[in-house]
């Protein structure tokens, strides 16, 4: 069983890593950033700009797995990193990156209001030679402990098709299946109605 553990502010490096690593063949995330190569400078500036000192993460000790969530009543914006962000992205994915990384900002973020209160799983991300063991599953929990604990639903969009079953052994539904923007591969979105203390265990 892997052990798990809460990420320190200071950890941005370390959880963009894991999730470049883990979203490296997500075909939402190439299209979005126009390839691979800003997946782990923009995931960094995320981590360090949002998702640490506005929200909270887990990682495995090994630093294999992690995920990023924010809590009810957080905005989705990076602040000094922004400019950070589109250098990385205007690098590695030229204007086609930013245009397409616009856009579903733009879908992910629209889509968001007037939703209740709820918890945002941003990512959940596994090594590949590490996907499907359960290791996901126990940084799930960890999160849903809080989540659960607080009496609120959880929402996430959901960029792989063959995860969908996963994300439903955890309480999530789907809404709908959607494409964010001309050209991108479909997403779909997933709702976790608010329950009590304790998370589904899968």
């Amino acid at each position: 069983m892997a052990n798990v553990r809460k990420l320190h502010n200071h950890e941005s490096d370390l959880i963009g890593r894991i999730i470049a690593d883990g979203f490296a063949d997500d075909a939402v995330n190439l299209w979005a950033f126009n390839g691979g190569g800003a997946m782990q400078p923009a995931f960094t500036t995320m981590a360090k700009h949002l998702f640490l000192p506005k929200g909270f993460g887990h990682c495995t000790e090994d630093g294999l797995a992690g995920t990023l969530w924010l809590p009810p009543g957080t905005t989705k914006t990076y602040g000094t990193g922004n400019l950070s962000l589109v250098y990385s992205i205007l690098r590695y994915g030229g204007l086609t990156g930013i245009r397409h990384s616009l856009a579903i900002d733009c879908f992910m973020t629209t889509n968001r209001k007037g939703r209740p209160p709820h918890y945002y799983l941003f990512a959940i991300a596994v090594t590949p030679r590490l996907q499907g063991k359960g290791i996901g599953g126990v940084l799930m929990r960890e999160a849903l402990r809080e989540v659960d604990r607080s009496g609120l639903p959880a929402y996430l969009e959901n960029s792989k098709r063959e995860n969908i079953a996963f994300y439903q052994n955890h309480g999530f539904e789907v809404e709908r299946e959607v494409t964010p923007a001309p050209g991108c591969p479909p997403m779909w979105l997933m709702w976790r109605p608010a329950r009590g203390s304790e998370p589904a265990s899968v």
